[in-house]
């Protein structure tokens, strides 16, 4: 998945298609499976989120997220993130995307529970490779108080059905914690 990334990427700062503006006020929900890689344990999961971005004005957006995570071995979790974000046009196809966020999360593991919070930083491109089709990738940097940084790169795909409908795909991929996600956007 990581060899992906720079490809994707590439594509994204080069779009071949006709440009569809593009807005920052959404609700998505997505499925996700998880594959957790940490020095403590090394599990699978599943997890259910919601996520959604409001557009306060031409170029700057709030957004949020909620995570539900289940793993293997009766680990469970949950995880949010708040934030706002910018967007500055390059060209009349490709935005420039900047996010800063506070990032809140818990694991139970039996009767225990820990948890820990961050600020996170992410940049990155945003891109409509043709009416029907989006794509964005983003290098993110998160610092835990106490599990320490984290780095990563995200990358979504969005595939309209519809003006403001999108059935959406993609990857996070962290140094911790590696995830597919398929699911469904409305934007208003």
């Amino acid at each position: 998945m990581k060899r992906l990334a720079p490809v994707v990427l590439w594509a994204a700062l080069f779009p071949a298609a006709s440009f569809a503006e593009m807005t920052y006020s959404n609700v998505e929900f997505k499925y996700m499976d998880l594959s957790l890689d940490r020095s403590y344990a090394n599990v699978d999961g599943r997890a259910f989120a919601v996520s959604g971005a409001y557009e306060l004005t031409r170029k700057v957006f709030l957004l949020g997220e909620w995570q539900e995570p289940n793993y293997d071995r009766g680990i469970d979790g949950r995880q949010y993130e708040v934030g706002a974000g910018l967007h500055h046009a390059i060209n009349n196809k490709l935005d420039f995307v900047g996010t800063l966020s506070y990032v809140d999360s818990k694991v139970d593991v039996g009767p225990f529970s820990v948890s820990d919070d961050a600020f996170s930083v992410g940049g990155g491109v945003r891109t409509r490779l043709s009416d029907s089709f989006e794509l964005d990738a983003m290098l993110k940097y998160v610092n835990f108080d106490q599990a320490g940084s984290d780095t990563g790169v995200r990358v979504d795909g969005r595939w309209y059905f519809k003006k403001a409908m999108a059935l959406s795909f993609g990857t996070d991929t962290t140094n911790n914690v590696d995830a597919l996600h398929v699911g469904f956007r409305v934007e208003f």
